[in-house]
């Protein structure tokens, strides 16, 4: 079967491909909830023929097995299923139908396009040697766990020579791809620091240690690790979101928590903060008399595409879409994603696919108004299909 003939199932399909996409939108699942878009996958799977295992890493993952004419390389194909708690305003006639949660950040449209490739590749199968794995995995909105990580610690997956999973991305517009060597989603840290003092009367401060003083000391301290203490050459973010201590407007604080994140790119970088951090908080203590811990709970590794997967993406892309499809994405983003665990165990790539619709207004991942625009899903569809009969060959 040549090009034409791929085209033509994913033309077929998409009009599937599109009503599984607002299925899976109206009703969204949080991570290791989703009982019914796991049933829902390993149905489709079933009905094109694939050996589906489900509760895969003792959640909601499915894993569908796929032979094709004979015996070959094993390529599997990625995609999440959970959804945030995000109230959606998009006014979509397919919005949520759950109050307080919402598919903000594409893994409707990821789930979606992975069945449409599989449906194609089954209809295919008699034309390609090897086996296809197809992963609906769940939670992975949930760092630092992730359902990623479980499932190949699950040991089902086996043996797999190489995998691919992609990211709908607002930034680039529909029916480009962006492909980038090296570091393309950042490794994300959950970071924790808890300041104790002695509570006083306000009008005596002498009598207490107080914990706002010494949290304020650090959090500008801690700002100039990054800037004076780490290579430059490595980008680093340390952001506290919040900060919480404190019980009475007259009354020395006792305790103050901040809670925050940490996102690079490289683990000496990382390695570099957590060290950083330890001793800043041991000086803090030393001026002021607190006693302070560091909860430095490592998430997500990056997602890093190796130089010669990248080049492989990037030629699907060119072959099937066109060389103007391809984006040659510069800088990586600070944001996570759990591939990153696939990544380590296997040789493979991770690819963003452009959904901005033009002279619309293109909402950002995370955000109540965001939605894609639907015309990228086929390109999808192609491209996971496109990457799974390349990798085979």
């Amino acid at each position: 079967m040549g090009e034409d003939t791929l085209k033509k199932l994913v033309k077929e399909h998409s009009g599937h491909v599109r009503d599984l996409r607002r299925k899976i939108h109206a009703h969204p699942e949080l991570s290791y909830e989703e009982t019914a878009t796991a049933a829902l996958a390993a149905a489709e799977l079933r009905a094109c023929g694939f050996d589906v295992q489900e509760h895969v890493g003792g959640g909601n993952g499915v894993v569908g097995v796929l032979q094709g004419a004979g015996p070959g390389r094993t390529v599997a194909l990625r995609a999440d299923m959970d959804a945030l708690s995000v109230q959606e305003e998009t006014g979509l006639p397919f919005a949520s139908a759950v109050d307080g949660k919402m598919h903000a950040c594409g893994h409707d449209a990821h789930t979606a396009m992975l069945l449409g490739a599989a449906h194609v590749l089954a209809d295919m199968r008699d034309s390609f040697q090897g086996t296809v794995k197809i992963i609906c995995q769940p939670a992975e909105e949930k760092s630092p766990d992730g359902g990623a990580k479980a499932i190949v610690h699950s040991g089902v997956l086996g043996h797999v020579d190489a995998i691919y999973g992609l990211h709908v991305w607002p930034q680039l517009p529909t029916g480009m791809v962006g492909v980038k060597t090296g570091p393309i989603m950042a490794a994300s840290t959950h970071v924790t620091v808890t300041i104790r003092g002695v509570s006083s009367h306000a009008a005596m401060p002498h009598k207490g240690i107080d914990a706002i003083v010494a949290a304020g000391q650090f959090l500008t301290a801690a700002q100039s690790i990054l800037s004076r203490q780490i290579n430059p050459l490595y980008p680093a973010v340390l952001t506290f979101g919040t900060i919480h201590g404190g019980s009475r407007y007259n009354v020395v604080a006792d305790e103050v928590i901040l809670d925050g994140t940490c996102r690079t790119y490289q683990k000496e970088a990382e390695d570099a903060i957590e060290e950083k951090l330890l001793a800043l908080l041991a000086g803090i203590d030393a001026m002021y008399g607190t006693q302070s811990s560091l909860d430095f709970v490592r998430g997500y590794g990056s997602v890093t595409n190796s130089p010669a997967q990248a080049a492989f993406a990037a030629s699907v892309v060119t072959d099937r879409l066109g060389e103007a499809a391809l984006a040659n994405i510069e800088e990586p983003a600070m944001t996570g994603e759990d591939f990153y665990a696939y990544l380590q165990a296997y040789d493979g790539a991770f690819v963003w696919l452009g959904t901005a619709k033009p002279g619309e207004e293109a909402y950002p991942l995370h955000n109540s108004h965001f939605t894609i625009d639907e015309d990228m899903l086929p390109v999808g569809v192609e491209l996971l299909s496109a990457l799974a009969l390349a990798a085979l060959s």
